[in-house]
């Protein structure tokens, strides 16, 4: 590729994970006005719906083979399902400065569970780079909380680590399907599939959402996380996949868990602790050191 074109493909990318930084505070906003559970299950089905008709438009067909329906159901299922669940639960227990780093560590449990899987190799710099990610985390877990209620902040920091084992599990499992139906066919699949799941699932909380006075900056809000984070940054960074690679692609991620914490701190007045920070540093050192070794591109929302 021209150097010029790659510089535009960067410029791309770094607009993809700034809004996925930015979402972390933005969605934190906008818990004041939607449950969680409704907030999410109304941004994917947007999301959903305008990616279904970006495929009509470039005449793509959705179809998944009969013998690999089953394990792209449940991809969908793990990544669209069961993932935004836990993540609405975590953000919401939690503050977005904590959440972003902790879901960065999603190419670390890649990797463990490519490891389980037998699909990958440990090697002195990836353990190196998982230790020092897990204690990054658990400085996070423990000095980004108040406390440790049954409801504190701590509660958050874990459902966090969740989401991102779930993610990684899911991306994992998705290297099977991604070289016959490429990340933009099996991401639409995959986000409509485990839409369609999730939706129902929230019909209690929709039932019981207060739909009046919902002022026109949460809409607004609702847009942006549905068609930006998820439609518009999803689909760049498909396009940075096939484009410039995985490995160059990857490295964009850790421009995300800074910009949440940027966020955090001046749109809800977030401030982090010191040894929070450190801990923040140590996250994102072990995962690098981990992609350096075979990276993992996964979008962090």
């Amino acid at each position: 590729m021209p150097e010029r074109k790659e510089y535009i493909v960067e410029f791309l990318l770094l607009t993809a994970v700034s809004i996925w930084g930015f979402n972390f505070a933005l969605m934190k906003l906008m818990y004041r006005y939607f449950h969680p559970f409704v907030f999410n299950a109304m941004r994917f089905t947007i999301a959903s719906m305008a990616m279904l008709l970006l495929l009509k438009f470039r005449n793509e067909s959705l179809r998944i083979d009969r013998q690999d329906l089953g394990g792209a159901l449940w991809l969908a299922f793990l990544g669209n399902t069961l993932y935004p669940f836990i993540f609405v639960l975590g953000l919401d227990r939690t503050t977005a400065g904590n959440a972003a780093p902790l879901m960065a560590m999603t190419p670390v449990f890649a990797f463990l569970i490519g490891v389980a899987m037998k699909r990958e190799h440990f090697s002195s710099g990836v353990l190196t780079g998982i230790i020092l990610s897990m204690a990054g985390a658990a400085a996070i877990v423990v000095f980004g909380s108040s406390g440790f209620s049954a409801t504190g902040p701590w509660v958050g920091n874990v459902l966090m680590i969740g989401a991102a084992l779930c993610w990684g599990w899911q991306s994992a499992e998705a290297t099977r399907l991604l070289p016959k139906y490429g990340p933009i066919r099996l991401t639409v699949f995959a986000m409509v599939a485990g839409t369609a799941i999730m939706a129902p699932l929230t019909i209690p909380w929709l039932v019981t959402q207060s739909w009046s006075g919902i002022p026109s900056v949460a809409w607004l809000g609702l847009a942006y996380s549905a068609l930006l984070s998820i439609t518009y940054a999803y689909l760049i960074w498909a396009y940075a996949l096939n484009k410039i690679g995985v490995a160059h692609t990857s490295v964009f991620n850790n421009v995300t868990p800074i910009v949440a914490l940027l966020s955090g701190w001046f749109l809800l007045a977030e401030k982090p602790a010191l040894p929070q920070l450190a801990g923040v540093g140590l996250v994102l050192a072990g995962v690098f050191m981990v992609r350096s070794r075979k990276p993992v591109a996964i979008p962090d929302e």
